[in-house]
């Protein structure tokens, strides 16, 4: 399912033309493409081949990836597209958080219809989404030592990103004073802001309901201060070989703030796409409150508080569901008001009703 679609031959043609007009090299040949069909909403991938001439004057083939900012469809009340290659260069060149050697970014909307940027393509195995990676695919078919190796690896590369030195990073332009003093309280501020605009069809009575609990319970800020938090992060946005993590991707959601945000969307992606949709957990993925502890060791840091940040994580992936739902259906690809009742819903009211 794609918002958008492009014509293979046409691409690889424009990106020839970029490479050699833009980034000034010699005797390009652009081959390859490839263009996923879930793509379009908060970015369009299209992964290709590309060849040109090293420093020797010997061709050098690269696999690389295009990723160009949405168009028709946006998913999240802010596009963030310059600050996602930002951060990723960032970390690249300065953290322990394995990120893909980031190559160019174009501001220019000439050639795609809107800016994009070029990276290296890193080769390697995505736990999947559709079908879940509780039910089927490679890491479901895994043995339990290998499912906690991953599991483990992905905990041990979100806590690289919450040792990361954002200031010396140059990531300070991530701050959002005018939302708040820190990010304890900026992000909630931005979901609200997010939810009126993403509420099409009236207010949705469960985010409501969890934007009220989580201003009314508002834990202080760090002692550490405000971390970088990656914000959509979990296993399918990690690649892996041998069940190890090799790049952490997509950075949508990447703030300042509370790292808990990041513990807490963890959890909860996993428990209500697994044991809240019906599939049992995968038998090698440890328990929370042992996840919880090995992330407080890697990141010297407190994971209490932590029903806050599952509430939070369900209020931050309803608000994205709510906004999904009304594209969904206008494309003809999900019932009426499916924003406002999916399993991501139904996942927060669950976790409203227990106690804390």
């Amino acid at each position: 399912m794609g918002a958008l679609a492009r014509d293979p031959d046409e691409t690889a043609a424009q990106l020839t033309g970029w490479l050699s007009r833009v980034a000034g090299l010699d005797d390009v040949c652009v081959g390859a493409i490839e263009i996923p069909a879930a793509t379009g909403f908060s970015n369009e991938t299209v992964l290709f081949d590309a060849t040109w001439l090293d420093g020797d004057g010997s061709p050098d083939t690269h696999r690389l990836v295009v990723r160009i900012a949405p168009q028709q469809y946006q998913v999240f009340f802010e596009t963030n597209f310059e600050s996602q290659f930002r951060v990723m260069h960032a970390l690249r060149e300065g953290s322990e958080v394995p990120i893909p050697k980031m190559l160019w970014f174009e501001g220019d909307p000439a050639w795609f219809g809107s800016p994009f940027w070029i990276m290296e393509r890193v080769d390697g195995l995505v736990p999947s989404d559709s079908p879940p990676y509780a039910s089927a695919g490679w890491l479901h078919d895994s043995t339990p030592a290998q499912q906690a190796r991953a599991w483990w690896s992905g905990i041990e590369a979100m806590a690289a990103v919450h040792r990361a030195d954002w200031r010396a990073a140059g990531l300070e332009f991530l701050d959002d004073p005018a939302r708040g003093d820190t990010g304890v309280e900026q992000q909630p501020q931005y979901y609200e802001e997010y939810l009126d605009w993403a509420e099409d069809e009236g207010p949705h009575p469960g985010a409501r309901a969890a934007l009220a609990r989580l201003r009314a319970e508002m834990p202080a800020p760090p002692p550490q201060g405000d971390a970088l938090v990656w914000g959509d992060s979990r296993l399918s946005n990690q690649i892996y070989v041998d069940h190890r993590v090799v790049a952490v991707l997509d950075w949508e959601m990447v703030a300042l703030g509370d790292p808990r945000i990041d513990l807490g969307w963890w959890l909860f992606c996993d428990e209500t796409l697994s044991t809240g949709s019906g599939l049992p957990r995968l038998p090698g993925f440890p328990s929370r409150d042992e996840t919880v502890a090995r992330w407080s060791e890697l990141t010297g840091r407190a994971g209490d508080d932590l029903h806050y940040f599952l509430i939070f994580a369900g209020l931050r992936f309803t608000v994205i569901m709510l906004r999904l739902g009304t594209l969904l259906t206008a494309m003809g690809y999900a019932p009426a008001r499916f924003g406002y009742d999916n399993p991501v819903s139904q996942a927060l009211d669950r976790l409203l009703v227990v106690a804390t």
